[in-house]
């Protein structure tokens, strides 16, 4: 069932950064936008990934590379949700190597997903703009 609402087009920078497959597929949960699902899915993921980089600061200053890896692994599956594909496989990157023990170039992911966050955020609310109009 395709969505018969135009789908706003993202900026160039942001369209990099959230797959629109995954956006669309989201949509389709909720064809005429009457309830409002994406907003509430992108504003519950926009929240728990600002609360999930503070708690991995957090740890990445304590060198807690354990704690760094269970935040990398819960952000992996809702960030591929909602189609930050890109800022998932980072996670999914950190969270292998940390279990692995192989912490040589761990604070340089750190700094990637710190980056990477902050684009997915800012993303996740041009979206969130875009469909509220």
């Amino acid at each position: 069932m395709r969505d018969a609402r135009p789908t706003p087009p993202l900026d160039p920078e942001n369209s990099a950064v959230l797959d629109e497959g995954s956006l669309a597929q989201l949509r389709q949960l909720d064809p005429t936008g009457t309830g409002g699902f994406v907003q509430r899915v992108l504003g519950t993921y926009a929240r728990s990934l600002a609360q999930h980089e503070a708690d991995a600061r957090a740890a990445v200053e304590a060198r807690d590379w354990p704690a760094f890896g269970k935040i990398a692994h819960t952000l992996k599956s809702a960030s591929a949700s909602v189609g930050a594909l890109a800022f998932s496989a980072l996670c999914a990157e950190i969270e292998g190597g940390i279990r692995r023990h192989e912490l040589t170039g761990v604070e340089a992911q750190a700094v990637r997903f710190f980056e990477e966050a902050a684009r997915v955020h800012q993303a996740v609310q041009a979206q969130l703009g875009s469909s509220a109009t």
